[in-house]
């Protein structure tokens, strides 16, 4: 976020913003933030009420849950809600994760737990090219790197059964 200062008239979007950790130290560094709610992200209309444009967007799972196709909506209505140069800060699921390939088959890269803390909730996943692919429609990508997460991601989330094997992709990029 060092590219990233604070203007009052282009508030960063916190998108699925969950317990509202990065919300909350976004306005602390001066930043003037919109949230969206993790229901409202992964509805239909995932920007309904939040005006943009914004300067920059921060997901750390909202891009994580649906099915491939409503994730590659909700890059695009985020996208066109983004400032000219607005920076995208977001993480996906990778296809290296353990996760991958396991419980209800929603689609070729998407699927449900059967058990456990997300029993029933889609997963999207991606591999490099395809991630790739979708993001620069919209982006320049200044980084995609892929990560393990298991001591990061959503313990709040992750009660009974903590993560093993868990990957994301780290993504920044800058609208076109």
């Amino acid at each position: 976020m060092k590219r990233l200062h604070p203007k009052p008239d282009r508030p960063v979007l916190d998108f699925a913003a969950g317990s509202g950790r990065n919300g909350a130290a976004l306005r602390s560094a001066g930043f003037a933030v919109v949230t969206v709610d993790d229901e409202t992200a992964a509805s239909p209309a995932p920007l309904r009420g939040a005006t943009g444009p914004f300067a920059a967007v921060v997901s750390t799972h909202g891009f994580l849950h649906g099915a491939t196709p409503a994730v590659a909506a909700r890059v695009g209505a985020i996208a066109a809600s983004l400032a000219r140069g607005g920076l995208l800060y977001a993480s996906f699921g990778s296809t290296r994760d353990a996760r991958f390939g396991r419980g209800e088959r929603i689609d070729r890269a998407t699927f449900a737990p059967a058990e456990g803390d997300e029993r029933g909730v889609a997963h999207a996943y991606f591999d490099r090219e395809t991630l790739r692919s979708l993001l620069e429609r919209y982006f320049k990508i200044e980084s995609l790197d892929e990560h393990g997460v298991d001591a990061l991601a959503g313990t709040w989330a992750h009660r009974r059964a903590p993560l093993s094997g868990a990957v994301h992709w780290f993504a920044i990029g800058r609208k076109r």
